[in-house]
């Protein structure tokens, strides 16, 4: 081998060193913003990582709504109707949550098995319709009934 082909092997190591490199450091950088989906179930069977991002959806046990002391800070149990997880969340709650409802949580489990929850996300019902799809609604069916039985004001 001669003495620039030892050098030009020796470069092209030094570049594919560099990028494995880069590629170690991106991904441990990227591992730290990862959002788990996972189920009550899930989390109890699969178990959890302190400080990784979950998100929990679930159905909000009745009767498990609790106000912790400080006034602002409410901890509550979302089942999937096989295990529960205890969620608890500081500031205010969607106008949407109540018991019974389904949400999504957004959050991080500490040293306890509760989710300290950023966020909170309540869900609508199946038979919910924007005001504006069930207007375009009522405009479809007032022009068929227009073509059929005459002008129909809406």
């Amino acid at each position: 081998m001669s003495p620039s082909q030892r050098k030009r092997l020796g470069i092209i190591f030094l570049v594919l060193a560099g990028v494995a490199i880069s590629a170690a450091l991106a991904i441990m950088a990227m591992q730290s913003s990862f959002e788990y989906f996972k189920t009550p179930s899930e989390i109890n069977t699969e178990g959890f990582e302190k400080n990784q991002t979950y998100k929990i959806a679930g159905i909000v046990r009745k009767g498990s709504l609790q106000r912790l002391d400080d006034g602002i800070t409410q901890r509550f149990r979302v089942t999937d109707c096989e295990q529960d997880v205890v969620i608890q969340y500081t500031g205010l709650l969607p106008d949407l949550f109540r018991e019974g409802q389904a949400i999504v949580s957004v959050g991080k489990f500490t040293d306890e098995p509760a989710l300290i929850a950023s966020q909170v996300l309540a869900k609508h019902d199946e038979n919910y319709v924007p005001n504006e799809a069930a207007d375009a609604v009522m405009l479809q069916q007032a022009n068929k009934c227009d073509q059929a039985d005459g002008p129909i004001d809406y």
